[in-house]
């Protein structure tokens, strides 16, 4: 019925009690969007599960694994997928993770969120695993963190409000990123402000990567060379992103066009990942925080070459601190981290990097869902 593992396979079912799991071929995805319409009608945040034939090709060419439940009559109960969303081929993201209402309460999302867990531990090729978990309740948290998967960082204000209407969410509703390293690597450098030093050391910690942090002391200017950089809107965020994997004099001009394009468009957030492999990361990451920015935590080897990135993002509104329910303490540590961090960051954009002056100054003081990078 499965692989010995508990890993249901392409031509297997495992039974959970009155369940069935089972892992789905390519041509058997029709039942994905209409079980994402009955929980989020038609705005969860990736757009391709309510496309059966985007599905079916993720999953043949191997971009997607998608694990389903069924109850004892064969109705859709639930499905989670595990998916290379990073710019790192070698990690997995969990994301899709739905369980319909009337299934709730049977531990389902917990058997899922098992395969999927199990697939890529049994993936020679995946060097680690991450989710990001809602935080308006603690169900998604606690499977992850029971897992062993740590809490790393806060996106702010990721999922809609309307994504989240019928769970009465008053505002836009944070996730935190967990996750968990599978096979390890060497050593990576992290570039950061010394404010956050002991911060980022903390969490590399928490997450078991063995990575020196370096804070380099006063200001030193960026490259001559242009910044190597990506952007990329997320209208069903309501967010712009901006992954940076290496700063250069032009940086602040590249950020101001960034945020002029996102305020157009209407976005509520504007975030950016900041490869922390070179140097210039610290410098560019006070240059940010000048600019408005605050600093959520990491995303451990997101980057293509391996590298640990750091998340900043910048509100345009109020961020929807009120609603977040940490469920562990490493969350609730980095949760107060995150909030001071935002209340203590200067008020708007700088007019030259000489205006910096000291950015290394002390530190300041539905259902359990896993949402989708992109």
């Amino acid at each position: 019925m499965h692989d010995g593992r508990g890993i249901p396979t392409r031509e297997s079912t495992v039974r959970i009690g009155e369940y069935t799991l089972v892992r789905l071929r390519g041509d058997d995805v029709r039942e994905i969007p209409d079980g994402f319409r009955r929980v989020y009608g038609e705005d969860y945040l990736s757009a391709v599960v309510y496309d059966a034939a985007a599905l079916s090709a993720a999953i043949r060419s191997g971009e997607q694994i998608s694990f389903l439940a069924r109850d004892g009559r064969g109705g859709f109960a639930g499905h989670i997928a595990l998916k290379r969303s990073a710019p790192n081929p070698r990690l997995f993201e969990v994301a899709q993770g739905i369980v319909v209402a009337e299934h709730r309460k049977a531990g389902i999302f917990r058997h899922l969120f098992d395969a999927a867990l199990n697939c890529a531990r049994a993936d020679p090729g995946c060097d680690g695993f991450f989710g990001t978990a809602l935080t308006n309740h603690t169900i998604s948290q606690r499977v992850l963190s029971e897992a062993g998967l740590r809490d790393v960082g806060f996106e702010i204000d990721y999922v809609p409000q309307r994504m989240m209407a019928k769970e009465g969410a008053a505002g836009a509703i944070a996730t935190v990123v967990q996750y968990l390293g599978l096979n390890p690597t060497a050593p990576r450098p992290a570039n950061v402000p010394e404010r956050y030093r002991a911060w980022t050391a903390r969490l590399l910690a928490i997450c078991g990567e063995g990575t020196r942090v370096v804070a380099p002391r006063g200001h030193r200017p960026l490259p001559a060379s242009a910044s190597r950089s990506e952007t990329v809107d997320l209208p069903r965020f309501d967010m712009a992103r901006l992954a940076l994997e290496r700063a250069g004099a032009d940086l602040l001009s590249r950020v101001a066009g960034f945020e002029r394009t996102a305020r157009r468009a209407g976005r509520r957030t504007a975030q950016v990942l900041v490869n922390l492999e070179h140097a210039s990361a610290a410098t560019a990451i006070g240059l940010l925080r000048a600019r408005g920015y605050a600093y959520g935590g990491l995303l451990p080897r997101y980057c293509a070459d391996g590298a640990h990135a750091g998340l900043l993002y910048k509100s345009f509104g109020v961020p929807n601190f009120a609603e977040i329910k940490p469920y562990s303490e490493d969350a609730r540590w980095l949760l107060g981290e995150v909030v001071g961090d935002w209340r203590s960051r200067p008020a708007g954009p700088i007019a030259a990097p000489g205006a910096l002056g000291g950015h290394a100054s002390a530190a300041s003081p539905g259902v359990a869902d896993l949402g989708q990078r992109r």
